[in-house]
């Protein structure tokens, strides 16, 4: 992988929760892991409980066979606290690969839910900054926070494409970009 051989670092994620411009602000690329396949199930579940969703134990069993490149290839995977199975998950993922587990609030309309959630990104910065020995300045920060919302933007112009009628893209294309 290009990234690797150039000494870029790779944070892997699997939720949207994530706050991706921290680890960028340190100049790693923020890759999304593989879970969508019934492939590993059956790997994962030596290990993970039978009743985890099959989610889960997909994530789990392409971690643990090395069969998502995207995660053989990261430094850092980030998880978050969306459900038990996944708590459970990152536990177990803990042992062959570095993780590093955000708690999530239940709220965003409470002063301790935003406390929660500052707390939580500060921890996350000083993991990423632990973890890669690079200090993260409030001006890359600033430059990453700055890229994302410009592609978060190009990203639901692109979405407005299906609104059209009759809609330039079907969903499944719309999935495939």
């Amino acid at each position: 992988m290009d990234l690797k051989e150039r000494g870029i670092p790779l944070v892997g994620t699997y939720c949207t929760f994530m706050p991706q411009e921290i680890p960028m602000a340190a100049g790693a690329v923020v890759v999304s892991l593989c879970s969508t396949s019934d492939e590993t199930i059956e790997e994962a579940e030596k290990d993970l409980p039978r009743n985890l969703c099959p989610l889960i134990k997909s994530s789990y069993g392409f971690g643990k066979t090395d069969k998502c490149p995207y995660f053989y290839f990261s430094d850092l995977v980030v998880g978050e606290t969306t459900c038990d199975g996944k708590k459970k998950m990152y536990e177990y993922m803990a042992e062959f690969k570095p993780v590093h587990v955000m708690q999530l609030p239940n709220s965003v309309k409470d002063d301790a839910s935003r406390a929660l959630w500052k707390a939580e990104m500060l921890r996350l910065q000083k993991a990423v900054e632990e973890r890669f020995g690079h200090e993260i300045s409030e001006d890359a920060l600033r430059d990453a926070i700055a890229l994302k919302n410009r592609e978060r933007r190009a990203l639901a112009n692109f979405y407005h494409l299906g609104q059209l009628n009759p809609p330039a893209l079907s969903g499944s294309d719309i999935l495939k970009v």
